[in-house]
């Protein structure tokens, strides 16, 4: 058994790839525990050590993570569309010994038994793994490649 499919990497799939994974990533939830300590070290430096330039630097960080939590999204399409990878076509495949997508840049080959689940999305399939997560949208793969996804995840 050998399947394989072609696709483009291009804007419409980075923002799907982002949407579907992001529930998944441990970066779902804004850092808490930084924002708070940010905005303790930045009241510490104003009322106790009375240095303001201190406190306002640390008040701006605070800001800083604050708006990198919330445009996260355009943040990481944009630099992934200004990589080399962006435009270009991918094969994926898939055989007995796990799934292999290949484009003129990168590679990564993933055997069956490296990947420790496989989790169905609305619009695609998260490839979990220890070294981390990869994802295929529905809409590149074929009916058998769907198949034979929807049979390992239920393994």
């Amino acid at each position: 058994m050998s399947l394989s499919i072609t696709y483009t990497l291009d804007k419409p799939y980075y923002y799907e790839c982002f949407d579907e994974s992001l529930p998944y990533s441990s970066q779902a939830k804004p850092k808490y525990p930084l924002l708070l300590l940010l905005i303790s070290l930045g009241l510490l430096a104003f009322y106790m050590l009375e240095n303001h330039y201190l406190g306002s630097f640390m008040f701006m960080l605070a800001i800083v993570e604050c708006l990198s939590f919330y445009y996260k999204r355009p943040w990481w399409v944009t630099r992934q569309m200004l990589s080399r990878a962006s435009g270009s076509e991918v094969t994926v495949s898939f055989d007995d010994e796990g799934v292999k997508a290949e484009n003129p840049y990168k590679s990564y080959q993933l055997s069956w038994q490296q990947i420790n689940e496989i989790i169905e999305t609305e619009r695609g399939y998260i490839l979990k793994a220890d070294k981390g997560m990869q994802y295929l949208s529905k809409q590149a793969l074929n009916e058998a490649m769907t198949t034979v996804l929807n049979k390992r995840a239920t393994q």
